[in-house]
């Protein structure tokens, strides 16, 4: 398993290589979390996760997601992020390890392939992320914001840089 530390979390790539058993503890987590109350919804995304951080005691304390769509103003596909983390392992710079990791992965694996995503966007649900140190966090994992969506939600983009010899890079 391709794990990366953090603080005392270990951040873990499982995307594609979930079993029934993680299945079923990223479900209780995301249920006993309010992150996502139907059984269903929250089963059906557990085949987009990405990356899991886990405590010192082997818990789930975040979830990161990603899903392949077409970004309409974009004209072109890309994996759309999400995470959700316990409010009680919300230490600083977890998330930002996290979507690092997702993205790194996820650039080694499949950008410069024919079809797939051009990159990562994240449309931000949290205010945080609207303020001038979410926003600086953000830039230097590479993103750039693009204007917001419908709802007024900042969406952000970070395209995969794939050199000439075609061996992408995050």
């Amino acid at each position: 398993m391709d794990t990366t530390e953090f603080h005392g979390y270990r951040v873990h790539w499982v995307h594609g290589q979930s079993s029934p058993q993680l299945r079923s503890q990223i479900v209780a987590f995301w249920r006993e979390q309010n992150a996502l109350s139907d059984a269903h919804e929250a089963w059906r995304r557990t085949f987009e996760v990405a990356c899991i951080a886990v405590d010192q005691a082997g818990r789930i304390a975040g979830v990161s997601s990603v899903y392949s769509a077409q970004h309409q103003a974009l004209g072109a596909p890309y994996w759309f992020y999400r995470n959700f983390i316990d409010p009680e392992h919300r230490v600083n710079g977890l998330a930002q390890r996290m979507v690092r990791h997702t993205v790194e992965r996820l650039a080694g694996a499949f950008a410069g392939e024919a079809g797939a995503p051009l990159g990562v966007i994240i449309v931000s649900e949290n205010a945080k992320l609207d303020a001038p140190a979410g926003q600086r966090q953000l830039n230097r994992l590479g993103f750039v914001r693009l204007g917001a969506d419908q709802a007024g939600r900042s969406v952000w983009q970070r395209r995969f840089a794939v050199p000439a010899d075609g061996e992408a890079q995050a």
